[in-house]
C-alpha cells in the first residue's frame, strides 16, 4: 500500500507557520488537510502553491479535538495520520506505522510512534490510563517505562495517531466537550471499549518539539493551565464514578489551598499563583462556568 496515496495527514494549527515550514518537504508529498484555528493569512500564503494541501481557515478557535474532526471530515483516504505541527515528520517512520497496521488491520485501533526530544532523547509515549494512575496503579517500579518492542497501551499521547478513517468516524471522532487536553485519553478509552488495540511502535521515530506550536505569553499560559485542569475534571466526570471524581476534587482543593497559602507566606509567588489557578479551575468546573469562559477566550 502506497503511503502517499492512502494516508491523509491531518494537522490542527494555531500560529504554527514556522513549524509548517519545517515539515513542508514532507507535507507536499501527501494529501494534507490543515485546519487553521488562527485564520492565518500567512499560513495560507505558505502552502497555497501546493495543490495537495488543503487549508480550512476556521473563523474561531475550535480547539484540538473539534479541529481534527473537521479535518478528517474532508479526508477520503483509507488511513489518516493525525499529527501536531510540532511533530517533525519523516517518511520512513510513517511507512513503518502503516506496515505494522497492515499486519492486523481488523484489530488495531490506534498506532503511535516513539517520541524523541530535539536532542534525540526518548520520551515516554504509551502509558496506563489516567484513572488507573489516580488509583495508584503503576506499570512497573521503574521511573521511565519505555517499551522496547511494539506494546499495547491504555493511552498514547494524541500528538501523532495513525488510524483508519472509517474507525475514527465510527467512534464519532474526538469528544467535542474537550476544547484541549484529555481528548486523547478519552478516544483511547473508547478505542479499547471497541476491543481494538492502542499500540506504540518504537521503530517509528518522531521528534516532538513539545510546547512550541505557538509563542507563549503570560496570559496564554494562564488560560492553558486552567483549561488543562478543567479538562481533567471533564474527563473524570465522563469516564469514572462520581465518587472517584468527588474524592479527587476534595483532595485537590485541600492540597491546592494549602500550597497556595504556604507558598504565598514564603514568597514563592510563582508557585502560589499556579495553585491559585488550580483552585479557580475547580470553581469553574463545579459551576459549569468554564463553558462560557472557553467560548470567550481566544487562545
Amino acid at each position: 500500500m502506497n503511503i502517499y496515496k492512502n494516508i491523509t495527514l491531518i494537522l490542527v494549527t494555531y500560529r504554527s507557520e514556522n513549524l509548517i515550514i519545517k515539515n513542508l518537504d514532507i507535507l507536499k508529498k501527501f494529501p494534507v488537510i490543515i485546519v487553521d484555528n488562527s485564520n492565518s493569512n500567512q499560513l495560507y500564503s505558505i502552502v497555497e502553491r501546493f495543490k495537495n494541501i488543503r487549508v480550512i481557515r476556521s473563523p474561531k478557535n475550535l480547539g484540538y479535538g473539534q479541529g481534527n474532526n473537521l479535518g478528517v471530515s474532508y479526508a477520503d483516504t483509507p488511513y489518516i495520520l493525525i499529527t501536531n505541527p510540532d511533530i517533525v515528520l519523516n517518511e520512513n517512520s510513517i511507512e513503518k506505522l502503516l506496515k505494522y497496521f497492515l499486519e492486523d488491520p481488523e484489530n488495531i485501533g490506534i498506532l503511535g510512534p516513539s517520541l524523541y526530544d530535539k536532542n534525540m532523547r526518548r520520551r515516554t509515549n504509551g502509558s496506563i490510563s489516567y484513572i488507573n494512575k489516580l488509583k495508584g496503579i503503576k506499570v512497573s517500579e521503574k521511573l521511565n517505562n519505555i517499551p522496547i518492542g511494539n506494546t499495547c497501551c491504555d493511552f498514547l499521547m494524541g500528538c501523532c495517531y495513525l488510524m483508519k478513517r472509517d474507525f475514527f468516524n465510527t467512534l464519532g471522532g474526538f469528544d467535542k466537550n474537550f476544547f484541549m487536553y484529555f481528548e486523547d485519553n478519552d478516544i483511547c478509552d473508547r478505542t479499547l471499549k471497541k476491543n481494538k488495540y492502542v499500540i506504540e511502535v518504537p521503530a517509528a521515530k518522531f521528534i516532538h518539539l513539545e510546547n512550541s506550536s505557538a509563542k507563549k505569553k503570560f496570559f496564554t499560559d494562564t488560560k492553558l493551565s486552567i483549561i488543562h485542569k478543567v479538562s481533567s475534571y471533564i474527563y473524570l466526570n465522563k469516564n469514572s464514578s462520581h465518587k472517584l471524581l468527588f474524592i479527587h476534587i476534595i483532595n485537590n482543593f485541600v492540597d491546592y489551598f494549602l500550597r497556595f497559602f504556604i507558598n504565598l507566606i514564603i514568597f514563592r509567588l510563582n508557585k502560589s499563583y499556579k495553585n491559585l489557578l488550580r483552585l479557580i479551575s475547580i470553581v469553574l468546573f463545579l459551576t459549569f462556568s468554564y463553558k462560557l469562559i472557553f467560548r470567550i477566550w481566544k487562545i
